[in-house]
């Protein structure tokens, strides 16, 4: 390892352990980490090596965090050194309970014909007790492909261990298990929590040889960014006043860690993205345990977080961190109102990707000239960009209604629908505001991430560049950059009905080093296809039901959407203990009292859309159209209106 070292114009400096406070006038302040980290696989191969000298093993079981074409390879060399005469396999680390039945117990039901599998999965002390029903998924849908039905039951003995059986009929065919190796840590916000981690036990001719952990790289990462990046970080912390950590902390990761698509639903393997997630959830979780914040709360500025991490099979790793102090607070400003169109060409809308921001301000511009209406920017973001309103006032109708699109920028066919629900929302006698991309710092730090990595889901774009979530200060009483736009349109159309258009991640949502689920979103872990949310003020819970009903019967006629909820819905609930979701004419839905929301309803639409791209995007975008089509028409019900 070399560093943290600092500078204070981006060169290298003096090794230096906390950089002290500088004056508003200097020039931000670097400071910088780097590490290397040998391969899992070449230290599982030196550690078997050393332990056989002299003394060939009957039976090697190793676990690596690797792809199955690793993992394949490093059989093959624990033969080669073994003799093949040993018996050797390589099982992943992460996953554990997937990979096993998927590519030891599946040839076994296929070639046996069974129709039923009995996965028995570990409940452990003090861990979520679904834990590793989930760590399983989405075995249920592999299963249900392959005409096999799936039976998965908790166990009760409290081994780390999950055991199979295949039947036929009544007819039991086969049994086995599969240990899994684990180590407790300690999670950023001080929770004991048990992480996947490798293995290695060597069985010789007399009984055992080895039988003890062996850290993946991903742990070796983890373990050194915790320890050694962190505890600077928090130094940082106690020296400001203002709350404003870093301007930027940027973390670099490559890791011979399993990136890889599944071939069911959108899922995908992927321990170099849970590493973003644990790198970017993991900093704030450790700033507010640091600073007493409560854990669910999204008003903390630590500032720009931008992991990135990269999957290089079968090679050493490393890791380089920079962080970059603020030169001066940020002030409010007026930034730098958009061209028109600077030259593209806005008859071509695609609705198959996310747009980038200049196309999004662009064609809310175009659309309030087509249809008469006003185009206004009301604010303007940390890093002086701005937050386009499309709006018109004047009618009659008293209750407007208010469109927000891109609050969380990761979530991307949010901003494309609202833009598309301009043209209808013209054809009717509201007064409405249509706020297409509120967090435009985050979207363009999301297009620079997706750049690098289209398939991870990376959250580290979702709140603004100072850390916090832009309605977070609303609640606050702080209409501050972004949020300043959201609230001056409340007020402008006096909306009473709120739509606002979000998404979540499009396959499985894994922090394995805090206990696996996403600490604080374990609800959102697994994608159940379009879920609705319907918030609602004291008092209009049955006017709420009704709008719900109305939603759903809506969705229903979308039959793609429809379809793809009731698959995704199958594969997760037989993974979860207990889904956070009603299901309302078979469409997934929350309804809940919210005194705070800023309007008495609120319709919140989430696509399962982060990394979707092609006709699961487009089909998505519909989606959000359809529900807001159909809120729309229910309030002008209401209204009496047209």
């Amino acid at each position: 390892m070399s560093g943290p070292e600092t500078s204070g114009d981006g060169r290298a400096g003096e090794p230096t352990s906390t950089p002290g406070p500088r004056p508003a006038s200097d020039v931000a302040r670097k400071t910088r980490w780097e590490q290397h980290f040998p391969w899992e696989g070449r230290r599982l191969l030196e550690q078997l090596q050393s332990l056989t000298r002299g003394n060939p093993p009957r039976q090697v079981l190793a676990y690596v965090s690797e792809s199955p074409e690793l993992r394949e390879f490093l059989r093959q060399g624990v033969l080669t050194l073994c003799g093949a005469s040993c018996s050797a396999r390589v099982r992943s680390a992460y996953k554990t309970a997937y990979f096993w039945v998927t590519e030891e117990v599946r040839p076994l039901w296929r070639r046996a014909h069974a129709d039923r599998l009995t996965l028995t999965y570990p409940r452990l002390a003090d861990e979520n007790p679904g834990r590793f029903l989930q760590e399983a998924y989405p075995l249920a849908a592999v299963l249900e492909r392959e005409g096999v039905r799936a039976d998965f039951q908790p166990g009760d003995t409290g081994e780390p261990a999950y055991h199979a059986a295949l039947w036929r009929g009544d007819r039991e065919l086969w049994r086995g298990s599969c240990f899994v190796p684990l180590a407790p840590r300690e999670s950023p916000d001080g929770r004991t929590v048990l992480a996947p981690t490798g293995w290695l036990r060597v069985q010789g001719e007399g009984g055992p040889l080895h039988d003890a952990p062996l850290p993946t790289d991903g742990e070796l990462f983890w373990d050194w960014y915790s320890g050694t990046v962190l505890p600077h970080v928090l130094r940082l912390a106690d020296e400001r006043q203002d709350g404003l950590v870093f301007k930027n902390l940027s973390v670099t990761v490559h890791a011979s860690e399993p990136d890889l698509a599944l071939d069911v639903l959108d899922e995908r393997v992927s321990m170099t993205e849970a590493l973003t997630e644990e790198v970017y959830f993991g900093t704030l979780e450790a700033l507010k345990r640091h600073t007493s914040t409560p854990t669910e709360s999204r008003t903390l500025t630590p500032g720009r977080i931008v992991p990135v991490a990269r999957s290089t099979p079968g090679q050493d790793g490393w890791a380089s961190v920079t962080l970059t102090q603020w030169a001066a607070p940020p002030q409010e400003a007026v930034g730098q109102i958009p061209p028109e169109s600077d030259g593209m060409d806005l008859t071509s809308t695609p609705l198959d990707r996310p747009w980038p921001p200049a196309r999004i301000w662009a064609y809310a511009r175009h659309l309030a000239r087509q249809h008469g209406l006003t185009w206004q920017v009301p604010a303007f973001s940390v890093d002086g960009r701005p937050v386009p309103a499309v709006l018109r006032t004047g009618r009659d109708t008293p209750e407007g209604v208010l469109v927000t699109g891109g609050q969380h920028a990761n979530e991307t066919t949010g901003p494309v629908a609202a833009l598309h629900l301009i043209a209808p929302l013209a054809a009717t006698d509201l007064n409405f505001a249509v706020i297409p991309l509120e967090n435009p710092d985050g979207a363009f730090l999301h297009r620079a991430l997706t750049r690098v990595a289209p398939e991870h889901m990376h959250h580290a774009a979702r709140y603004t560049s100072l850390g916090d979530d832009l309605e977070a200060r609303l609640r606050q009483g702080q209409p501050r950059w972004e949020a300043r736009a959201r609230a001056w349109a409340r007020e402008e159309v006096n909306a009473t009905l709120h739509l606002n258009l979000h998404g979540y991640p499009a396959h499985e949502w894994v922090r394995p080093y805090s206990g696996y689920a996403p600490h604080g979103f374990e609800s959102w872990a697994l994608p159940a296809g379009f879920v609705t949310i319907v918030w609602y003020w004291p008092g209009q819970a049955e006017t709420a039901r009704a709008l719900a009903d109305v939603i759903a019967l809506c969705l229903q006629e979308e039959t793609d959407v429809a379809a793809h909820a009731a698959r995704a819905f199958r594969a997760s609930a037989a993974h979860l203990a207990q889904p956070h979701y009603q299901l309302i004419h078979g469409l997934p839905f929350i309804l809940a009292e919210q005194a705070a929301a800023l309007c008495p309803l609120t319709v919140i639409t989430e696509a399962p859309d982060e990394t979707i791209y092609g006709e699961h995007f487009q089909m998505f975008v519909r989606a959000h159209l359809a529900v807001c089509e159909a809120a729309v028409g229910f309030h002008l019900d209401r209204l009496g209106g047209t």
